[in-house]
């Protein structure tokens, strides 16, 4: 008898008789496994994920990702997303474009 490697499955060899509660047996297990993954509640310990049920680590990636566009678009729209401090001095900066040419702008940063 042999078993398969993750879920310890049994699996005859061609010269073995099958016995239908090694068949059942592994059937209980398929379910519990299928049921887990529907519910979320499958652990995956070295997901490097907060959440770590497949279910919520998925969301959460996904969440990430909404998060990380929305910040690009805002950087995108901003002309002067950056900051620097210069003697004491914050100022706000950024790159523009006039007549295809880059420009370095910045203004200080008041209040």
């Amino acid at each position: 008898m042999k078993y398969t490697e993750k879920l310890q499955l049994k699996k005859p060899d061609l010269t073995d008789y099958v016995n239908i509660s090694d068949i059942n047996e592994n059937m209980d297990t398929l379910d519990t496994a299928v049921k887990e993954l529907q519910d979320g509640s499958t652990s995956i310990p070295d997901l490097d994920t907060d959440d770590k049920r497949l279910a919520g680590a998925i969301n959460e990636i996904k969440n990430e990702v909404i998060n990380t566009n929305n910040a690009i678009v805002n950087h995108q729209a901003n002309p002067m997303p950056h900051t620097f401090v210069d003697n004491g001095i914050t100022y706000r900066w950024g790159f523009r474009t006039v007549n295809g040419e880059p420009q370095m702008i910045y203004e200080e940063v008041t209040g």
